[in-house]
């Protein structure tokens, strides 16, 4: 608003007010300097947008690997006297085979597994020389003694089709002396020359228990008996 003042000669002015202190002068100001900023904003925004558009990533590459074919790359081995075999398959029995013939001893066979070797080997055996093997035949066990007992798969013979025999040779120890109650399980390792046909297993091992009865003619005992697979 102008303001009508009056000079010492009685002459009437009227006083403007400066430009500057106009309201609609601060209007404008804020309004021009809220589109500066929105335009810098947008310009920043597509500045960056083009930086990360234009943002070259370096890439690297690799040989397919067989687990991304989806082929199994772990290699079959079979552990025989601290010593590693790699095989070409195996095939398992399932036999459930018990046998209750000494009233000391509950003698279970629940699986038979033949491991067939990649390729024949030159086996030197702790008891039967050394001979070309095709693979190993290992026996699953489980043995309860129903008293104080001493029993030896591990120690035992073993006759393949009737025609070829080698004892067990895969340093196994779980069996021996097992006390009244306890049941003990453990493989037997035994190899052999051919795999190709094999369809039956004898059995042959020892077992006892301690007695001061002289006539107790059941304190020692001989296992035998025939596996079908």
């Amino acid at each position: 608003m102008s303001k009508k003042i009056q000079d010492e000669n009685g002459n009437t002015y009227v006083e403007m007010k400066p430009w500057y202190k106009k309201w609609w002068i601060w209007v404008l100001a804020v309004v021009v300097l809220f589109f500066i900023i929105g335009a810098l904003g947008d310009n920043g925004s597509k500045s960056s947008s083009s930086s990360k558009q234009n943002k070259t990533t370096k890439s690297t590459g690799h040989t397919t690997t067989s687990n991304e074919k989806g082929e199994s790359s772990t290699t079959q081995k079979i552990t025989v006297s601290y010593k590693d075999y790699t095989i070409s398959n195996s095939k398992t029995y399932s036999t459930n085979y018990t046998d209750t013939t000494w009233s000391p001893a509950t003698v279970n066979v629940t699986k038979v597994v033949v491991y067939t070797l990649s390729k024949p080997t030159s086996y030197k055996s702790a008891n039967d020389g050394t001979f070309q093997a095709t693979g190993f035949v290992r026996m699953y066990f489980s043995v309860k003694a129903n008293r104080d007992l001493n029993i030896y798969p591990t120690q035992g013979t073993y006759i393949f089709n009737g025609s070829e025999q080698h004892q067990a040779d895969g340093m196994e120890s779980w069996d021996g002396d097992i006390s009244n109650g306890v049941t003990k399980t453990g493989s037997v390792t035994v190899p052999i020359k051919d795999t190709s046909n094999l369809k039956t297993i004898r059995a042959k091992f020892d077992a006892n228990y301690d007695t001061n009865n002289y006539d107790d003619n059941n304190s020692d005992h001989s296992y035998d008996f025939t596996l079908n697979l």
